[in-house]
């Protein structure tokens, strides 16, 4: 298992706003992809996986007005 900073934004456009909520946690996980997928089990197959320069592993889902967006850096 590893340990991992997880940044997680949400980005609702409907009634105009694009500031999106952030949370940034600590986690040990085994799977950051199955992490992923037990957030959005039925939409999980339109997320974007991104392999950042700094090593960190981002997430992007869209679903309309919804954006989803997880940033995995490993500690």
């Amino acid at each position: 298992m590893k340990e991992y900073e997880v940044v997680q934004e949400i980005t609702n456009a409907c009634g105009g706003s694009n500031v999106p909520q952030t949370s940034i946690t600590e986690m040990q996980l085994d799977d950051i992809e199955a992490y992923v997928k037990s957030k959005h089990p039925k939409d999980f197959d339109r997320a974007v996986k991104e392999e950042l320069e700094d090593g960190g592993v981002k997430y992007t889902l869209a679903l309309g007005a919804v954006t989803y967006k997880y940033v995995f850096n490993e500690i």
